[in-house]
């Protein structure tokens, strides 16, 4: 009997120690998304979007693909738009990210309509502290 215990504990320790290095475990970890200083949210969940799976890092990667963009520009206005169950919220009309049902149950919200103005507020105060702004003189 104590051989078959420890057994299992040596499986079940190796199982943890390789799990724990394996890079899609580690990319579906919830990580915040940082503008520049300031930290604004945490996303909690991968999500599916068009048939592809994204990992919390692969979505938090788009939002710092896209935001950069806007930051040089004049304004940077986010929209939003009801998706079935979903809210894909827009930067200027370029899509930065879904708020899915699981993201508003892993935060505490019953439906992602519910949880989408509160992160299009914090999308749109980051990118207002990070927007260069730029004057006319010279």
């Amino acid at each position: 009997m104590v051989y078959f215990t420890r057994a299992a504990l040596a499986a079940l320790a190796l199982a943890a120690l390789l799990g724990a290095g394996h890079p899609a475990v580690a990319q579906d970890e919830a990580r915040p998304l940082v503008i520049g200083p300031t930290r604004l949210f945490t996303i909690r969940t991968g999500d599916t979007l068009n048939g592809r799976q994204l990992s919390v890092q692969e979505r938090l990667n788009h939002i710092q693909d896209i935001l950069p963009r806007h930051l040089g520009g004049p304004n940077g206005k986010i929209t939003t738009k009801k998706w079935g169950d979903r809210v894909h919220l827009y930067m200027n009309g370029d899509f930065i990210l879904a708020v899915t049902p699981a993201d508003a149950r892993a935060t505490g919200y019953k439906t992602a309509e519910q949880l989408a103005p509160i992160w299009v507020a914090d999308l749109q105060r980051g990118f207002n502290e990070a927007h260069v702004r730029i004057t006319g003189s010279k």
